[in-house]
């Protein structure tokens, strides 16, 4: 029986190994796009609250009074000091969606662009009590023109600290979310291995029940899951409840003594020390209740009782240590495994700690390493006691007769698997090799369409000699999960893309691996195809309009600018059409704006029904639509103006089963080889005057910018 205990070693090294690789992968994810570390800021802060006037803040009034300070955090001579503000000038930067990105500021906050509002988070009113909201990160937007102008932030704290800590960029809205994410994503695997394992740890004390340790390991790998959860800054994209996640944390942190303090105790049994280590379990359980007793009946702020509470644990932790340097050498090696990875992480705690209150320079510290590895301690102790039990039974069924067999059976089956584990490697190879130049020629596509055909070109490729079915949209719903590629979406969600499905293989093993290999493309392919469908997603959002699903003004602008310069190259006509819904108010006030709404698209629809595939029809805003036709004489434009009038105008609109009165248009239209200059501004003017002249006629009729010219040379 005992040559099976190295087996069963080499496998959980190689479970730790792996669960340690994927955690350093998630770990690299970084922001493409630059961010800028408002660190290299000049900053300037003052102490105190500045006057108001109209709810805004006076900021001329002391301008003398503004100090140099490195960083926006703890100024020196604070005193009784409560309020403070800092200032700064903010960079110039090219951002598309430009927000600054704040791990935390102690406590509430207010921020001034200029002398404007733009974001405020906790109580800052003068007169009001000032309560804990607890301790988000901070996403403040900014607005495109926030080059050269001041940001003040004014600050409240009745905590040790005050002002900024952790990290403070400026960067891309988009990269910001995935830095959120990225950040927390190996928390938040490390927490969800903890419940497992804490989940596991406590079903194994239910069935062996004279084992308290077990019950003590799995409450802390529990509140080791809680602190991780409640201080993850991806949590607060799905919870945005900040006082609730502080609180999850508060309580899971402040617990950890109790139970690590017990788990001693019980190992102790009573010997010299141990009621001690009962006393630190007592004193930390009447902490806990304290602490969530008095800040959730508002006496004191729960902020108040972290750095308290880190003072009394690290002395808890010292009178641990020491209890574990003294009976380390008195149990067994599951104990000193849980003791040794105890005092691992009780090495990160004391380093974070230091982090947290400023004795170390500021860095995004990896306690969850810690927790990982007591969570690791415990999954090996749980399934070396498993296996310890089921030794004794199959020690039973040894025969000395097998294990000659037995040996003679494992050198053929040696020499069998190494041959097989280099048809595997070299499977492998090739399949890493295709797999990596596939993802590098997807990423370099624009759009998914063009995604799709080069997957089904060079995708068969990647697994060669076996064959791979492709199936897309529908029919790739069929398949297992495993085998399907998920794109998630812009406004959350997923869908099924396409699926790989393995065709029939003669050799089993490599049918498994096969499907290993479809399996580990899917995951990847899904990444790379989803930031391709984001990418379009955004760019589309960025030139449609939402309602009626035409493009908008934003991108009118840009194809207006482009096609007249295109129209001035090629010598070629270019004409515009402004189109606005006759008494569309009076349509409102009649029938509600939901029906208004629909009268909107049922003109939008009319608009892409009527004009070409080179024509480009917008909503202008409101009631007013636009549309470039390439190409297109004024004459050609006033008869498809005069169609598309008379097609308005015998629009049946229905909303909701009734029948709404029928609309009626007026048109104006201008075009580029009937004005002097060949500006957009000109363009639109004539086009927007020949609308007023159509609204001044009586509406429900086409007129063109060249009869206002007319009218103008007669008079």
């Amino acid at each position: 029986m005992m040559p099976r205990r190295p087996v069963l070693r080499g496998r959980l090294f190689l479970l730790i190994l792996l669960v340690m690789c994927s955690l350093t992968a998630v770990t690299s994810v970084k922001a493409a796009s630059p961010s800028f570390e408002l660190a290299e800021l000049d900053w300037e802060y003052q102490w105190g609250d500045l006057p108001f006037t109209d709810s805004k803040p006076d900021l001329s009034a002391v301008a003398t009074q503004w100090q140099p300070i490195a960083f926006p955090a703890n100024p020196p001579n604070r005193g009784d000091q409560h309020h403070v503000w800092f200032k700064t000038i903010l960079p110039e930067l090219e951002l598309s969606e430009p927000v600054i990105f704040i791990t935390s500021i102690d406590l509430n906050v207010e921020v001034y662009l200029d002398d404007q509002l733009i974001y405020d988070f906790g109580e800052l009113n003068q007169e009001s009590k000032k309560s804990f909201k607890g301790w988000p990160w901070h996403q403040i937007a900014l607005p495109e023109n926030f080059a050269d102008k001041p940001l003040y932030f004014r600050i409240y704290s009745s905590y040790k600290d005050i002002g900024f800590w952790g990290e403070a960029r400026l960067m891309e809205r988009s990269d910001m979310l995935l830095h959120v994410i990225s950040s927390g994503l190996h928390e938040l695997i490390v927490a969800a291995f903890s419940l497992l394992v804490a989940f596991v740890t406590l079903v194994f004390a239910l069935f062996r029940g004279t084992k308290k340790e077990f019950f003590y390991l799995g409450l802390f790998s529990l509140a080791t899951a809680g602190v991780l959860v409640g201080e993850n800054l991806a949590i607060q994209l799905v919870f945005p409840w900040p006082l609730l996640k502080t609180y999850l944390a508060a309580v899971s942190y402040f617990s950890m003594p109790i139970f690590i303090a017990m788990l001693l105790y019980y190992w102790l049994n009573g010997a010299s020390g141990s009621r001690l280590l009962k006393f630190v379990a007592q004193f930390h359980l009447a902490y806990l209740a304290l602490a969530v007793l008095l800040s959730l009946s508002g006496v004191i702020n729960l902020a108040i009782f972290f750095p308290i509470f880190d003072a009394l644990f690290v002395i808890s932790l010292l009178i641990m240590m020491q209890v574990v340097l003294r009976i380390s050498g008195q149990v067994n090696l599951s104990q000193q495994l849980v003791l040794g990875a105890f005092a691992v992480y009780a090495i990160f705690l004391l380093a974070d700690m230091l982090v947290a209150h400023g004795f170390l320079p500021w860095v995004n510290f990896p306690v969850v390493i810690g927790g990982l590895v007591f969570a690791l301690v415990l999954v090996v102790i749980s399934l070396y006691s498993y296996v310890q039990t089921n030794l004794a039974v199959d020690q039973l069924n040894q025969q000395l007769e097998h294990r000659v067999m037995e040996r003679t059976a494992e050198l053929h089956a040696y020499a069998d698997a190494e041959q097989q584990r280099r048809k595997e490697l070299e499977r492998e190879n090739h399949f890493i090799a295709g797999l990596e130049k596939l993802n590098g020629e997807l990423q370099a596509c624009q759009y998914l369409n063009e995604a799709r055909e080069l997957m089904l070109q060079r995708l068969g490729d990647v697994f060669k000699p076996t064959q791979v079915q492709i199936s897309f949209d529908d029919n790739a719903r069929n398949a297992q999960p495993d085998e399907q590629i998920l794109i998630h979406e812009l406004e959350g969600g997923s869908h099924v893309l396409a699926s790989l499905t393995l065709k029939d293989s003669d050799e089993a093993q490599a049918t498994l691996q096969q499907e290993d290999f479809i399996h580990r493309t899917c995951r990847r392919l899904g990444v790379t195809l989803g930031n391709i469908k984001l990418r379009e997603d955004l760019q589309r959002y960025s030139f449609e309009d939402s309602l009626t699903g035409l493009h908008n003004r934003r991108f009118f602008d840009d194809a207006l600018m482009r096609d007249i310069q295109l129209a001035k190259r090629n010598q070629s006509p270019l004409s515009l059409l402004i189109c606005d819904i006759d008494h569309f108010k009076r349509f409102n006030d009649e029938f509600g704006h939901d029906a208004g709404d629909a009268a909107l698209q049922a003109v939008a629809d009319t608009l892409q029904h009527y004009f070409r595939g080179s024509d480009i029809p917008c909503r202008y805003g409101g009631e007013e639509f636009v549309v470039l036709m390439r190409d297109a004489s004024l004459d050609d434009a006033i008869a498809k103006a005069e169609r598309l009038r008379e097609a308005v105008q015998a629009l049946d609109i229905s909303y909701r089963d009734e029948k709404l009165s029928h609309l009626t248009i007026s048109i104006g239209i201008s075009s580029l080889t009937n004005i002097d200059s060949d500006d957009a501004e000109t363009l639109l003017r004539q086009a927007d005057q020949a609308l007023y002249a159509a609204k001044q006629g009586g509406r429900n009729q086409v007129k063109s910018a060249d009869e206002n010219i007319t009218k103008e040379k007669q008079a």
